[in-house]
């Protein structure tokens, strides 16, 4: 059942549409309805404006405001945009300190807040975009602390890479410094080496040179022109010449090449001949005679007549002659004549002379004197040159008689003395001094190798003591115990020693290792080595043997 009240508020609305269609409104009345529509919605979206907003439909408002969110939401970017390129720079700035950071990350922070605050009449939609926009400023916190943290560990990695440079520049240190002190050592133990050269090297040559095996010759005589034949004769030599030999009698002197062709035959009138060689020169004089010869194999080069007797007379490299003489103001007088046979040089001494060696060149030379007192022999060498009046050397007193001495290739002296043998330094100290064990036999002296040989205790047994120029020792290089009979004759040449035994000859290196060996007849009295062969001197002939070292 329909109330009255509502039935008179349908019949009124009834009576108004039926009053409008019969009644339509004016324009004006039109436009004042639409404006106050108009009012209601612009006092509603934008709070209360008091002017009428111009006619404009919902939709384009929708519009308007949809424009004005996505030109907020470029502003953002931009500003985030911004923001991310100061935050890079910051990065690469490792000075900044961590308190700057800081102060930039709030400023913008406190500017986020201040544009997000709003009041509390705020629409929902308002109050979600600055949810989103507070959640956006959260992100960009958390990816500032993000970059703030990797800015800090890169500040770490830095550290830590400037670290590890400093480590490992201490490390290269450490090891320059080590590289440093092993240098250092080895020149260290270097210099001591070669400072105590004279004590290892004669002892590692002598092992570096010791054959692998002895050469044992055939000892088989050489046929041909050998054996050389002569008539018995008191007065027998031969000696060796750089090409051949030369053999000297009572009448003749003769050359022969290493064949045995006789080259060249000549007489002399000596009645005492002594014979010197050096090179292809041979000297002859007289002893207790007043007269000399030098010659060759092409004949004679000087011949000369002097007025005193000669007492003894040495040729050097170089022709020179050194005679001595005796007068009756000195014991000995040293005359030395040139090739042309002048005068070129005169020592006198109140001491007899009793050997004399030259140098290589020919300008001076070694000499040995000697003299007796109380009943004991004893020597002065001496070492002059031909150019000054003064000794260059003038040696101790050695209580010996010193039968020959030479100056060797380390600027020392060797002296054979009849009891025992002396090494002495360039000023005539004593740096060695060797006493034979037996009596002695033989010597053999050259530039770089030293040899004395004596009988052995046993029977056919011999010693040989071997010294090098080079050593520093007190006492022989090697000691060698032979077992060929006793030492007769021996000679030196390019640091071998070449032995003559009773019934064998042998070659030994100035380290004493048995180099070749041959058995030979026990008759031979003298020989001659000249490029790996033997000459042997009997009482009738003369032999050649093949002798390989």
């Amino acid at each position: 059942m329909i109330k009255t009240k509502d039935l008179n508020k349908v019949n009124d609305k009834r009576s108004k549409s039926r009053r409008r269609k019969k009644n339509p409104p004016t324009k004006e009345e039109k436009t004042i309805r639409i404006t106050k529509q108009t009012d209601f919605v612009q006092r509603d979206e934008f709070h209360g404006a008091e002017e009428p907003m111009p006619n404009v439909t919902f939709r384009e408002i929708k519009r308007q405001k949809k424009a004005a969110q996505k030109a907020a939401e470029r502003e953002q970017e931009e500003q985030l945009r911004k923001e991310a390129e100061e935050a890079e720079e910051s990065r690469s700035r490792i000075e900044l300190t961590n308190t700057e950071d800081k102060a930039e990350e709030e400023k913008p922070e406190k500017a986020d807040e201040s544009k997000i605050t709003v009041s509390g009449g705020e629409n929902k939609e308002q109050a979600s975009e600055s949810k989103e926009e507070k959640s956006e400023h959260k992100s960009r916190k958390e990816k500032k602390a993000e970059k703030a943290e990797k800015a800090e560990k890169s500040d770490e990695e830095i550290s830590n890479v400037t670290d590890i440079r400093a480590a490992r520049k201490k490390e290269k240190n450490k090891k320059l410094y080590k590289k440093i002190a092993a240098i250092a050592v080895v020149v260290a133990f270097g210099v001591g080496v070669y400072a105590s050269r004279g004590v290892w090297v004669p002892k590692l040559e002598g092992i570096l040179d010791r054959p692998h095996a002895t050469i044992v010759n055939d000892g088989k005589k050489q046929s041909g022109n050998f054996p050389l034949t002569f008539d018995e004769s008191s007065v027998n030599v031969i000696k060796q010449l750089s090409d051949g030999i030369v053999r000297v009698d009572d009448r003749n002197i003769a050359f022969y090449d290493e064949s045995g062709n006789k080259i060249s035959d000549n007489s002399h009138n000596f009645a005492n001949p002594v014979v010197r060689t050096s090179g292809k020169r041979v000297l002859v004089y007289d002893n207790g005679g007043n007269s000399f010869r030098v010659l060759n194999k092409k004949g004679e080069l000087l011949s000369k007549d002097i007025d005193q007797s000669i007492l003894l007379a040495e040729i050097a490299p170089d022709s020179t002659v050194a005679v001595v003489t005796q007068t009756e103001k000195y014991a000995a007088v040293l005359t030395v004549y040139d090739s042309s046979g002048a005068e070129i040089y005169q020592w006198s001494s109140s001491r007899r002379i009793l050997d004399i060696s030259f140098d290589k060149d020919g300008s001076d030379c070694c000499i040995s004197t000697f003299s007796s007192s109380g009943g004991a022999l004893r020597s002065v060498i001496y070492y002059v040159n031909f150019d000054s009046t003064e000794e260059k050397m003038k040696s101790e007193q050695l209580e010996t008689l010193a039968v020959a001495v030479q100056r060797n290739d380390n600027g020392d002296y060797w002296v054979v003395g009849d009891t025992c043998f002396y090494k002495l330094d360039s000023n005539g100290k004593i740096l060695m001094q060797y006493e034979y064990p037996e009596e002695l036999s033989d010597y053999a002296l050259t530039d770089t190798t030293a040899a004395v040989a004596f009988d052995g205790i046993q029977r056919k047994t011999g010693t040989l003591a071997v010294f090098r120029s080079d050593s520093d020792g007190d006492k022989p290089d090697s000691v060698v115990y032979t077992q060929s009979g006793k030492p007769k004759k021996m000679t030196a040449e390019n640091k071998k020693v070449i032995l003559l035994g009773e019934d064998n000859i042998e070659a030994y290196d100035s380290a004493g290792n048995l180099l070749a060996t041959a058995a030979v007849s026990s008759e031979y009295l003298d020989f001659v080595y000249l490029n790996d062969s033997v000459y042997f001197l009997g009482l009738h002939e003369i032999n050649k043997i093949a002798f390989e070292t």
